[in-house]
């Protein structure tokens, strides 16, 4: 039985997914409260929900990381001037909360055969994509997140770890909808074009929406 660990049980979209992982036979951990069938919960103390997994099952094969902090106070554009409170918040929340929390579960990892890890983004952060004025907050956090996956990806692709990053497109499908595709994109190879290892599609680290559409960074 492969383990995943899910972060947070906050949103809607984390609570489908977790409810997906249990229905296909995972052994499925998240940190929360909201008891749902088949999925173990987990302390919010980082290195006590490590040490129950490492008790228990003493590995992780899929780490997905659910992190997605926006604030209705991230309004602001260019003219209004940055809110500095609201900056440093969101790129914690989005940043360095992540990053920490890798640092803890990675020794489980390590010991898993799956070596999957996964994170969540959306394409209003895409540098070539975003048509919005405001909301910089949380796109600069996200654009430093897309820096730290690829600094890791550099890292850990020659031990064999892959990386998904997902849009699950809030807002725009219903979560059930989102948490099916995002359980497919995440349990998934991507695949070998025309049977030629060297166009190994799982080497380029890309991020993918909900219908599965390909966005650049």
């Amino acid at each position: 039985m492969k383990v995943v660990l899910i972060t947070s049980l906050e949103k809607e979209f984390d609570k489908k997914l977790a409810r997906i992982f249990a229905r296909e036979g995972y052994k499925t951990y998240a940190i929360g409260n909201e008891k749902i069938n088949g999925v173990a919960l987990l302390p919010s103390e980082l290195k006590e929900a490590a040490a129950t997994i490492q008790n228990e099952s003493g590995l992780i094969d899929i780490y997905i990381d659910v992190s997605d902090k926006r604030s209705s106070q991230d309004n602001f554009d260019v003219r209004s001037g940055i809110n500095e409170q609201v900056m440093r918040e969101l790129y914690n929340a989005n940043v360095i909360k992540p990053m920490s929390m890798l640092e803890t579960f990675f020794p489980l990892l390590e010991t898993g055969q799956g070596k999957r890890i996964c994170y969540i983004t959306s394409a209003q952060a895409s540098i070539n994509e975003t048509k919005d004025t405001n909301g910089y907050a949380y796109k600069m956090a996200k654009a430093a997140l897309h820096n730290f996956l690829q600094i890791t990806r550099n890292a850990l692709a020659p031990k064999n770890y892959t990386i998904r990053v997902y849009d699950p497109m809030d807002n725009e499908i219903s979560a059930q909808s989102s948490a099916e595709a995002a359980f497919n994109y995440f349990t998934r190879g991507r695949g070998v074009e025309r049977g030629d290892e060297k166009r190994d599609d799982e080497n380029n680290l890309v991020f993918r929406d909900a219908y599965g559409k390909q966005h650049a960074w």
